[in-house]
Order: C-alpha cells, then sequence, then structure tokens
C-alpha cells in the first residue's frame, strides 16, 4: 500500500462494486476516511458490508448520494479529499440497451467524475481503474498487437455496441479519460 496521508479522505467511485470494495477494505484498514458516493445511500442492503466493514477498521466510510449521469453530483463527495479513485462503470453482459446500460454510465460519468475532480482545488491526484477490455475484444486485437503483445499501446478495435458492449464501454471512458487528462498538459 502507498503511503497515504490519513488526515484527508479518499474519495473512491463505484463503492459498492467488487474491485472497489477491495480498495475501501485497504483504506479504511490503514486508517483512511473514505468518501464513498452511491446512488442510494439509504438502501441499507448495497452498503450493509461496507459499513460492517469499516466498523472493523481504523478508517471510515462516509456515504453519500451521486449519479454517474449526474454533472455536478459528486461534489459534495469529494470535498477535501486529496485522491480521487475512480472505479464506477456498469458490469454486465446482460443489457437491453447497451448505449444507455453501458456505454453513457461509463463515458459520461467519466466525464462528469473528472469535471468535477477538476472544479475541486483539493484533488491531487486521480486514479482510474480500467479493464483488460479496454485493450481486446477479441482474439484479432491480440494479432493485431505488435509482436502480439498487448501493452498500453494497444486499444480494443473489435468491440462495439452491437458486439462485446461492455468492453466497448471500458475502451471508450478510458480514451476520454486520457484525452482529459491530456487537455490539461
Amino acid at each position: 500500500m502507498y503511503d497515504i496521508d490519513t488526515a484527508a479522505p479518499v474519495m473512491v467511485t463505484g463503492a459498492t462494486g467488487y474491485v472497489a470494495g477491495w480498495i475501501l477494505k485497504a483504506l479504511v484498514e490503514a486508517g483512511v476516511t473514505v468518501h464513498a458516493p452511491v446512488r442510494d445511500p439509504s438502501n441499507e442492503e448495497k452498503i450493509k458490508h461496507l459499513i460492517a466493514m469499516a466498523d472493523r477498521s481504523a478508517g471510515a466510510i462516509r456515504f453519500f448520494e451521486a449519479d454517474l449521469l449526474d454533472q455536478g453530483s459528486y461534489g459534495d463527495a469529494m470535498a477535501g479529499c486529496r485522491i480521487l479513485l475512480h472505479t464506477a462503470s456498469p458490469f454486465t453482459t446482460s443489457v437491453s440497451d447497451p448505449q444507455r446500460e453501458l456505454v453513457d454510465p461509463a463515458l459520461l460519468g467519466t466525464r462528469n467524475v473528472l469535471a468535477e475532480a477538476d472544479r475541486t482545488p483539493s484533488v491531487r491526484r486521480i486514479v482510474l481503474t480500467s479493464s483488460c477490455a479496454a485493450i481486446y475484444g477479441d482474439n484479432i486485437d491480440v494479432a493485431k498487437a505488435p509482436g502480439g503483445v498487448l501493452t498500453e499501446e494497444v486499444w480494443n478495435t473489435s468491440s462495439s455496441l452491437a458486439h462485446q458492449p461492455y468492453s466497448y464501454s471500458k475502451t471508450l471512458a478510458e480514451r476520454e479519460a486520457w484525452r482529459i487528462a491530456g487537455a490539461q498538459a
């Protein structure tokens, strides 16, 4: 675990997700206060495992209401945080409307969270979790990779709204994050 200043809260999007759960566990065990934006903080069934985790740890979790599709909804949760870990993105392969259920939350969510971070002076570091889905969808992506090796230079070109839309959503969201980061340089 990296040295983290426990005096400042850390915000983790997607707090009820699998990856975020492990991140939250490490943070609260290290004594960090985690700001956890969720769609409905009153839904105790969705957050009870996180509450129990915090109760057994030196740190704490504060829940905030936020939605990936609502611009500005992360402001309260992000206030005072020096580190932002953006893990939120729908993960499912069974959807009826991949644009609405996968792409919009992943892509617009990344835009909204990073825009809020840009407006929040306390944020000093952003970590965005991605997926191998952003670099390959089908074997053709591996075959096209230089030397058949997947690296950070390789992007998924085989996924689309109609074929592997989850992988497509992850590719679009990560490309957008890099675009935003490049515009800040």
